[in-house]
């Protein structure tokens, strides 16, 4: 069975501006979330996380930050809002198109990701076990907190490990 390894990490929304650049130091949020992957690996040495949760207001944070075209969602947008329950409903992946209207951005290169080829696109190596992050919107998340996960295998149980750490924060 599978279970999920997952991380809970804290930001705090107003330092950031409109174009998701950290006030105090310039630095993107796309970047903050990096530090947050290379925290979640420090901490499961042998995980790379592959899915980042987030609410719609922090992909759009996350898209700005990445210098997103207007047009695109960052993120799977699966239930129109509600949260995504992949226990509940596991084919809920292939139900896209009949959930979602827009344009998806799916995924981003992890921040162990380092061959990329000549449009600037990964290279997955899949010895590795290092894939793009799997971005998937969950709206009942607040504002401040992001949840990166990995799934593992465990047996004939399902268990889920959610570790709270302190706020994430910079100085």
């Amino acid at each position: 069975m599978e279970k999920e390894i997952i991380e809970t990490y804290h930001f705090n929304p107003s330092d950031f501006n409109y174009d998701g650049r950290r006030l105090s130091d310039g630095k993107s949020f796309r970047d903050v979330i990096k530090d947050f992957e290379r925290d979640f690996h420090v901490r499961h040495t042998s995980e790379y996380a592959l899915n980042l949760y987030a609410n719609t207001r922090s992909m759009m944070l996350l898209a700005r930050s990445c210098d997103a075209a207007p047009f695109l969602t960052y993120g799977m947008d699966l239930t129109q809002g509600k949260t995504f329950d992949a226990e509940k409903d596991p084919f809920i992946n292939h139900q896209m198109d009949i959930h979602s209207k827009s344009v998806f951005v799916y995924g981003i290169d992890s921040a162990y990701m380092d061959n990329f080829d000549e449009n600037g696109y990964p290279i997955i190596d899949e010895n590795s076990e290092i894939y793009p992050l799997t971005l998937l919107v969950d709206d009942s998340m607040l504002d401040d907190v992001i949840k990166l996960t990995v799934p593992t295998i465990d047996g004939d149980e399902a268990i889920l490990i959610n570790v709270n750490v302190p706020k994430f924060e910079y100085v």
